[in-house]
């Protein structure tokens, strides 16, 4: 008894004694109070995971409780695609944009398994009651039933709260074009995924678009399926910069225009037209019929779909020899006096013989040989030039090189080495026949020839004339300047005495063409195209535009009286429309044509 007396005394006099402030040790025990700091937070950690393994591993009333609030929820996760960045033409109008369409989405894992209630939403929504009935099977959680309507479809659905359950409205991006058909095979269109099919929306599709966000489905209180992460399908996407294009809305829509009326007129199969500014490579139109709606893209209909300015390889004759004859000068194996002996309109050279389709009794200088395109007079300056430097003209030109804008299926040319070429091979590509070229090599070279004889490339997006130019190296010079203002001003000699091409009070430098298409039934040259291309003007050229009819039906099929009104009216009004918005002022030019037909009407 004395014993245990002794440690409660002592044990009550020790508690006393801590407390009593003047027996404090002055110096604390650090070891102990960390040891009993341990004990504390091991002995909170173990309840937590003890309080864990309770609520969601242990197989306890509280867990299923739960896991059903959170299952009520949340449902599924979904990928959205981003609004990608608008597209405009040269002036900011816009040509591709993105705006907020309703899309239905159903939940599988929710949808009742009675069939009549999904014979009720099959007819209510329109959609097939086999793909309802199947999607009761899918693994997936999310699929979608309608995307991208409008909002006019979705208001004849009607209300869809009884089946809020299992059906959920939600905005999509989707890509509008306010201008239809202008321009549908240049811009192209994107899939419901919102990637880039066609076009350049296909070409620039990673420039245009934003990641695609990652969102959850979730169940709001009321029971109704939301979106938790906001949607900014309501807008064009302002983190992207517009894809600004070279083209002029304005000059895009009368240069269509005007290819359609003469392709119906010339009964063609289709046709190309390109306007582009020689001063920088932008193209300003490039149209290509027969076309189609952009919102409303054919799947069947391949014809209207194919971008022939790209695409298209044709032997395009005789717009071709402007080139040589500039290559010819520039290389001093001929000038302007030289004469040519083309008499009796016909050649025979090893492999065979080739005609005039004007034969001449007399010699023909070089601006003769241009005017009334002398195939004899033609083969008579490639044969100054030499084989190895007419290849490589053909190259520098850019008849062998491709254009570089980047849609699938753009023609590259293609053309054999010299050392490869019969003579009658050599004779026929001095006037455009034996390689194929695209329109858009076509008006590339043209370019060149009437630019200064530099190759400032093809440009489908608005050059910055305030931006620094990355080019590597000097720019591919052709030609010189010199021999440039000569060829310009001797086409612009061959418009002014022929029928075709001219534009009243402007000087037009012009070539028109009549290319054959060669048949693999018929084995021979049995379809024509009718092509004609010009400088505008030619004295100081601003402007190269080349028009092409494919497969005329019309006889005769001549470029000048198909393809040359066309040319006409689209180079009337883009002269018109450029003058009225000051881009340029076009000399005053009194057509000699109109000083005739004046003097004329006053005898």
């Amino acid at each position: 008894m004395l014993k245990q007396s002794t440690f409660k005394k002592t044990l009550f006099q020790r508690v006393k004694d801590y407390f009593n402030p003047h027996k404090i040790h002055t110096v604390p025990n650090f070891t102990k109070r960390a040891q009993a700091m341990g004990i504390i937070f091991f002995i909170i950690l173990t309840l937590i995971l003890i309080r864990y393994a309770w609520i969601t591993i242990l197989p306890t009333p509280l867990r299923e409780k739960l896991v059903s609030t959170g299952t009520r929820q949340f449902e599924t996760t979904v990928t959205f695609s981003q609004p990608r960045a608008t597209i405009t033409d040269r002036n900011g109008k816009v040509l591709a944009v993105s705006v907020p369409r309703p899309s239905l989405f159903i939940l599988t894992k929710r949808m009742p398994q009675d069939k009549e209630t999904l014979i009720k939403v099959a007819k209510q929504i329109d959609v097939p009651l086999k793909d309802l009935l199947n999607y009761r099977t899918e693994k997936r959680n999310f699929i979608w039933l309608k995307r991208q309507i409008s909002p006019k479809e979705l208001n004849a659905i009607g209300s869809i709260k009884k089946w809020q359950n299992f059906i959920g409205v939600v905005d999509e991006p989707k890509r509008i074009y306010p201008e239809g058909e202008t321009a549908a095979q240049l811009i192209g269109f994107v899939g419901a995924d919102g990637n880039g099919l066609e076009g350049l929306e296909q070409v620039y599709n990673s420039r245009l678009k934003i990641k695609k966000t990652r969102v959850d489905v979730l169940r709001d209180a009321r029971g109704r399926l939301v979106i938790v992460t906001p949607n900014d399908a309501s807008k064009p996407s302002q983190k992207i910069p517009n894809l600004k294009l070279s083209i002029d809305l304005s000059i895009q829509q009368f240069t269509e225009q005007a290819l359609k009326d003469g392709a119906i007129h010339s009964k063609a199969k289709g046709g190309s037209a390109i306007v582009m500014d020689v001063t920088t490579g932008e193209v300003l139109a490039i149209a290509s019929y027969p076309t189609y709606n952009l919102n409303n893209p054919p799947n069947n209909n391949p014809a209207a779909r194919r971008f022939r300015p790209v695409m298209d390889a044709i032997e395009l004759g005789s717009v071709c020899k402007p080139m040589w004859i500039a290559k010819g000068i520039d290389l001093k194996e001929i000038t302007t006096k030289t004469l040519f002996d083309v008499r009796g309109g016909k050649l025979k050279i090893p492999g065979g013989s080739f005609r005039d389709d004007h034969p001449m009794d007399i010699l023909l200088d070089t601006q003769g040989v241009l005017r009334y395109s002398s195939n004899i007079g033609m083969y008579r300056i490639a044969q100054k030039i030499g084989r190895e430097r007419f290849y490589t003209a053909l190259m520098q030109v850019g008849f062998g090189r491709s254009p570089g804008t980047g849609f699938a299926g753009e023609w590259k040319g293609r053309i054999h080495k010299p050392e490869s070429w019969s003579e009658m091979r050599f004779a026929n590509m001095t006037f455009g026949q034996g390689f194929a070229i695209s329109p858009l090599q076509l008006i590339r070279g043209l370019s060149i020839i009437a630019g200064g004889g530099i190759d400032r490339g093809v440009n489908l997006l608005a050059v910055d004339p305030n931006a620094e130019d990355n080019a590597v190296g000097p720019p591919l010079q052709y030609i010189s300047k010199d021999t440039s203002k000569l060829i310009s001003k001797m086409m612009g000699n061959v418009t002014e005495v022929s029928n075709s091409g001219r534009i009243p009070g402007v000087l037009v430098g012009g070539k028109t063409g009549t290319a054959q298409i060669w048949s693999n039934k018929t084995k021979s040259y049995s379809e024509r195209t009718a092509v004609f291309e010009g400088v505008i003007p030619a004295n100081n050229p601003k402007l190269a535009l080349v028009v092409i009819l494919d497969e005329v039906k019309v006889r005769p099929a001549y470029g000048s009286k198909l393809a040359g009104p066309v040319f006409t009216e689209i180079g009337r009004k883009t002269v018109h429309y450029l003058n009225s918005q000051g881009v340029f002022s076009v000399e005053p030019y009194k057509n000699a044509y109109s000083e005739k037909k004046t003097a004329l009407n006053s005898n």
